[in-house]
């Protein structure tokens, strides 16, 4: 099979280099891939189609009009570039910010002046294990700070700003305790079973 094909082959392009007119094909794989498709119904197999000739020819002025992309196409394509650059400066301008807002907190509790906002922030890093936030949460229920006196919440927040390794946190528990009432203390008692 393969002997007749390579005949096949050796004659078109004998053909060709007699009647150069009747064969489109300038090279001899041009030829052979003439050849192949002629055996194939037209078909190129894969390991034929993995040359480097070209496999179809374009017209010169379609191929300006695809070069040439409309204005609307142009702003889309801008809009669809990723600028890293501009992530970069948006993280840092946020990360600024939460900084910020939490420096503000601070400040307003060293004051006695906590907005909703601040407590908001404050709560927010405590649930999330800050152990600053943890600790100045306790310090707020404990003096009364922008929210309502609790000594059980200032309390068990002591606690877990123990756990945290808070520094002298385990002795402004104990503080806290001593200044619970017996009513207080009995509510601990209750909620730690």
């Amino acid at each position: 099979m393969i002997k007749f094909k390579s005949k096949i082959a050796l004659t078109l392009t004998a053909l060709g280099l007699i009647f150069p007119s009747s064969s489109h094909a300038m090279s001899l794989d041009e030829i052979y891939r003439d050849v192949i498709r002629s055996n194939n119904s037209g078909y190129l197999p894969i390991y034929v189609k993995n040359r480097n000739a070209p496999q179809f020819l374009l017209d010169e002025e379609k191929l300006k009009d695809a070069q040439e992309v409309p204005p609307v196409i142009n702003e889309l394509q801008k809009n669809m570039i990723i600028d890293f650059e501009d992530y970069r400066l948006q993280r840092e301008q946020e990360e600024k910010a939460k900084t910020q807002r939490w420096l503000k907190a601070i400040e307003a509790v060293k004051k006695n002046n906590v907005t909703p906002l601040d407590l908001k922030e404050i709560e927010s890093k405590e649930e999330l294990d800050d152990p600053t936030a943890t600790e100045i949460l306790a310090f707020m229920y404990a003096r009364g700070i922008g929210v309502k006196m609790d000594l059980i919440k200032a309390f068990k927040l002591y606690r877990k700003a123990e756990r945290l390794n808070i520094p002298n946190a385990k002795e402004n528990a104990i503080k806290v305790y001593k200044v619970m009432t017996p009513d207080q203390r009995a509510k601990l008692n209750t909620a730690k079973k």
